[in-house]
């Protein structure tokens, strides 16, 4: 299940950055008849407000949630974006093997999805099923650790977000698997 703002930043956050909690800055916005602004707008008036720019973000997907205008997931154009992550263990050229070559990539993932682009090191980026994009974000904290995050974007319905979600984190731990069986066999 995908959660809400609320389940996930506490009021305590939003007052100690912002002054104030999410009452007084939903009520700022009702007054200001926010119920009809698209979500920059809504965002830009916070931070006229006195919010500093990533909060003024995370208040406003908050109120978009709880006024009924946006589910939890789902982006200002509509669609979802489903999200998983895991550490491993790995060298770099072991994952640039397992991320780049389309066979290895295909028998982790469980898909078949085309390369899109690549940087070395950073990001591998696909092109998904009805025109989603999937990105692989690496962050290197250790020679030999990376934490995998994978963004799978532009999901026609949270249905779709759920259902890929769960792909993502079991193919994550494929993807776990296939480093450390490359590591034995290195």
């Amino acid at each position: 299940m995908v959660r809400r703002n609320l389940q996930t930043v506490s009021d305590e956050r939003v007052r100690a950055a912002t002054g104030h909690g999410r009452d007084h800055w939903f009520a700022l916005l009702d007054d200001a008849g926010a119920r009809d602004w698209p979500h920059p707008r809504i965002a830009a008036h916070l931070a006229e407000n006195g919010v500093p720019a990533w909060w003024a973000q995370a208040v406003t997907v908050a109120y978009e949630q709880e006024r009924g205008l946006r589910l939890p997931g789902q982006r200002p154009d509509g669609t979802f974006d489903a999200n998983a992550s895991k550490t491993l263990r790995t060298s770099r050229a072991r994952l640039r093997h397992l991320l780049a070559d389309d066979g290895a990539r295909e028998a982790w993932s469980g898909v078949t999805l085309p390369l899109a682009g690549l940087t070395e090191d950073r990001s591998v980026r696909l092109d998904g099923p009805g025109g989603s994009r999937v990105t692989l974000w690496l962050d290197w904290p250790e020679e030999d650790r990376v934490r995998v995050s994978v963004q799978h974007s532009k999901l026609p319905s949270l249905a779709e977000l759920e259902r890929w979600r769960d792909h993502w984190r079991t193919a994550l731990g494929r993807l776990a698997d296939a480093a450390a069986a490359d590591a034995v066999a290195s």
